[in-house]
């Protein structure tokens, strides 16, 4: 029984080891600021933080997985889900983060 056991859980390690890295949402996430013209983060990695300045923002997401815009800018505060693809103008949003 603990061959079984002990085997279970190596097994268990090389598939946690062996388990793909997280991979960057395909396309951008299009920024535009009043008076400014629209810039884009293109592939942003999964849970990482992005700040998008100050000024107000309006945020499209062409990217192929859902982000989460929020209202301050470390990515905390009022969060909303944006899904893929979603070409509504987000506004009031001073940082994101995508999902997957």
């Amino acid at each position: 029984m603990r061959s079984i056991l002990a085997l279970l859980t190596v097994a268990a390690t090389a598939v946690t080891l062996t388990a793909a890295p997280a991979t960057a949402a395909s396309g951008a996430v299009i920024i535009s600021t009043l008076g400014e013209p629209a810039w884009g983060i293109g592939d942003p990695r999964p849970g990482e933080c992005h700040d998008i300045g100050p000024d107000y923002h309006a945020v499209i997401n062409e990217t192929d997985g859902p982000i989460v815009v929020y209202s301050d800018h470390s990515c905390a505060g009022d969060p909303m889900l944006v899904h893929a693809y979603d070409r509504t103008n987000f506004g009031l949003h001073y940082s994101f983060e995508a999902m997957t």
